[in-house]
């Protein structure tokens, strides 16, 4: 699959010296190789299991007022299917313009690759030009590996936590934990799983596999309205993830929707999930369990605990330092 992927893409060089679809030269028809230019009815075209959810609405106004004057500009990206009709692999916006602008025809680069190579073909294209949110980044990736390591999403996202915890110095791997989603799987094809991710993210080129993990792979865990404000284009993932952590969910919607309408930086973010922590602090007067309760619970408890060894040598440490915190 990746030499046909190459080959596709090297096909189109001569006619796209960047993945930018807003400027691309006049397209030619490519008689040998796997893509060709060629004159479709937009009504051929689906738009279906795409990764990208979200447009920019001002793009798509831009093209369409384009389009009304000037007819459709430009070429998309699509893949044959076995009923005749295409499927689009990359320029929703100008799709979607052209529906709008109610264009007939439209000139399509088309390829002939599946639906995973199809897939990668997008990712590459909208990770190149940054179109992707985090979340669609996420899905993307992920269904990605789904399809060409033949696992499921869940064994995906064990992959990665897999290789973080049992990544040894050499670059081998210890075997995952009996209770593991992987438990069923050789070593062996676990490292060879582990090789097919860490290409893949070679050639999309924007992130390294513990990255996405770390930084991606929680926007999954978010609350469903956070979540919902980043595939609208209204939150970066690493604002979303500072304010999930404010638990109250009345407090986190309220802070949500002020973040959204000021266009909040991540310090202010900061500043103001800071602030509701020092309000719920335990400290606070009406919450906190009083100081001389806690006290007497803990002396009772010390008092009847048959401490020994290690715990009784640092529980009388302990002692001594608060007893020279008293007499200070």
């Amino acid at each position: 699959m990746a030499n046909r992927l190459a080959a596709a893409l090297q096909n189109i060089g001569s006619m796209m010296p960047t993945a930018d679809l807003d400027n691309l030269p006049a397209p030619k028809t490519q008689e040998n190789g796997s893509a060709a230019v060629v004159r479709l009815r937009l009504s051929d075209i689906e738009i279906s299991d795409r990764v990208r959810q979200s447009h920019d609405e001002v793009l798509v106004r831009s093209f369409l007022e384009t389009f009304r004057s000037s007819g459709f500009r430009g070429v998309l990206w699509v893949r044959s299917t076995v009923s005749g009709k295409y499927k689009l692999i990359a320029g929703g916006t100008r799709y979607l313009a052209c529906q709008q602008a109610k264009i007939e025809w439209v000139d399509a680069l088309v390829f002939e690759v599946d639906a995973a190579e199809a897939l990668d073909l997008e990712l590459e294209e909208n990770l190149k030009r940054r179109d992707f949110n985090d979340l669609e980044t996420v899905h993307g990736i992920l269904r990605s590996l789904e399809l060409e390591l033949s696992l499921s999403r869940e064994q995906v996202i064990a992959l990665f936590s897999w290789n973080s915890r049992n990544r040894q110095p050499d670059g081998t791997h210890r075997p995952p934990r009996k209770d593991s989603l992987l438990a069923t799987i050789p070593l062996e094809q676990l490292e060879a799983y582990w090789a097919i991710v860490e290409r893949k993210f070679e050639r999309l080129g924007r992130y390294a596999p513990e990255g996405f993990r770390v930084n991606f792979l929680p926007l999954l865990n978010l609350p469903q309205s956070i979540q919902t404000a980043i595939m609208q284009g209204q939150l970066e993932g690493s604002k979303a993830r500072l304010l999930a952590r404010i638990t109250d969910e009345e407090a986190r919607e309220a802070l949500l929707e002020q973040a959204i309408a000021g266009g909040w930086s991540r310090d202010q973010i900061t500043e103001a999930v800071k602030t509701w922590r020092e309000e719920q602090s335990p400290e606070s007067a009406d919450q906190a369990e009083p100081f001389s309760n806690r006290v007497k619970s803990v002396m009772q408890r010390l008092s009847k605990a048959s401490l020994t060894g290690r715990s009784r040598t640092k529980a009388e440490r302990l002692l001594k330092e608060l007893e020279a915190l008293l007499d200070a």
